[in-house]
């Protein structure tokens, strides 16, 4: 009875370490010495990974842009400018500032640094707004500096300019420079292609004491207070003559004087240029 008990033990646990090692990552085996070695079993793992789908990616619009600007090597040459620093500068009003030889250059000539520079900004076809500056010098009689902002309009045949300007000057009457100022306006209407006319005025205003001044009265240069008008005929699709007449007042005797003028007219595409 107890060989019995203790056979069916012995079959009840090979049974059940039959089973734990069947379920066991590991094998048992016998090497050629007879010990028992613990290998671990080879298992083939199959990895399910869930299909991906575009049907609704968007790709970004900058996409292609950042690509593009990832690959870009700017090409950066330096600029070397062997000019002198005087002449580096945009505005010849600013030269002396970087111009060593100023001092000499002044004294050769009163003249050196005169300028005259026009900026213009156009907004549409018929408006624009400018800026014009400028510096004379007349040896013996005096010298001026101006800035004169102002606006130019044009539709069909009117064209009308006008702006203020102001700035200072000096005579030998007033080594110490005095001040101007004041503003001007100037109409121009196209009767035709070959007939135009034009009038214009502008007032100006010194210091009280200068009306007796006669390099400010006799200096064409100089701003005045006048008023005109003329007319003009272009002889050929470039050049053209005007005439007419300007009053200009005079400080002095406190009335208006007639100046009778006649000068040419230069036209190119739509620029239309009287000198007188």
């Amino acid at each position: 009875m107890k060989q019995k008990r203790l056979f069916l033990t012995v079959v009840f646990l090979s049974a059940l370490f039959t089973t734990v090692l069947a379920q066991s990552d590991f094998s048992l085996t016998v090497n050629k010495e007879g010990k028992i070695v613990v290998i671990p079993k080879m298992r083939d793992y199959e990895l399910k990974v869930p299909e991906l789908s575009y049907k609704t990616y968007t790709p970004s619009s900058r996409f292609e842009i950042e690509t593009k600007l990832r690959e870009f090597m700017p090409e950066i040459q330096p600029g070397f400018d062997e000019r002198p620093m005087d002449m580096q500068v945009l505005s010849a009003a600013y030269r002396p500032f970087f111009n060593i030889y100023a001092p000499m250059l002044r004294r050769i000539s009163p003249m050196a640094f005169d300028f005259s520079e026009t900026v213009v900004v156009p907004t549409n076809e018929n408006l624009a707004f400018f800026t014009t500056g400028s510096q004379y010098s007349w040896p013996g009689l005096g010298g001026l500096t101006t800035i004169n902002p102002g606006m130019a309009w044009s539709l069909d045949k009117w064209t009308v300019t006008g702006g203020g300007f102001a700035g200072r000057f000096f005579t030998p009457f007033n080594p110490s420079p005095g001040y101007l100022g004041g503003v001007n306006m100037q109409v121009r209407y196209d009767i035709n292609e070959r007939l135009a006319l034009r009038t214009w005025g502008q007032y100006a205003f010194y210091n009280d004491s200068e009306k007796n001044n006669p390099h400010m009265l006799m200096n064409p240069y100089f701003n005045h207070t006048n008023v005109g008008g003329a007319v003009e005929f272009m002889i050929n699709e470039n050049f053209g003559i005007g005439a007419g007449v300007n009053y200009e007042f005079n400080p002095r005797l406190r009335k208006m004087e007639p100046q009778y003028l006649i000068f040419p007219v230069f036209r190119s595409k739509n620029v239309k240029v009287g000198i007188w």
